[in-house]
């Protein structure tokens, strides 16, 4: 698994995005990282489904999102942090 920071994860997520924030008003300057995405209508559950598997695929990786808190998957800047940290090679203790 390759390294992905926590601005690529949140630039794709806005550019993947970009049609329905700018639907409800919406600019990639005006969104913050604790904007969630599902409670602002931007994408329902499935469509968090759909944005997960894009990431991955875009960035060939394989997430797990167990140690992730619920409440903060659709939050963008929790997300791409937690995508950052997954994919971030391992140190040696």
């Amino acid at each position: 698994m390759r390294h992905v920071s926590a601005e690529q994860v949140r630039a794709f997520i806005l550019d993947e995005l970009g049609e329905p924030l700018h639907r409800l008003g919406f600019s990639a300057e005006q969104v913050s990282d604790d904007f969630d995405l599902h409670d602002s209508g931007v994408i329902d559950s499935f469509g968090l489904i759909e944005l997960i598997s894009a990431i991955e695929e875009r960035f060939d990786l394989q997430v797990d999102f167990e140690e992730l808190d619920p409440e903060k998957l659709t939050l963008i800047g929790p997300l791409a942090r937690f995508i950052d940290e997954q994919s971030a090679p391992a140190t040696a203790a």
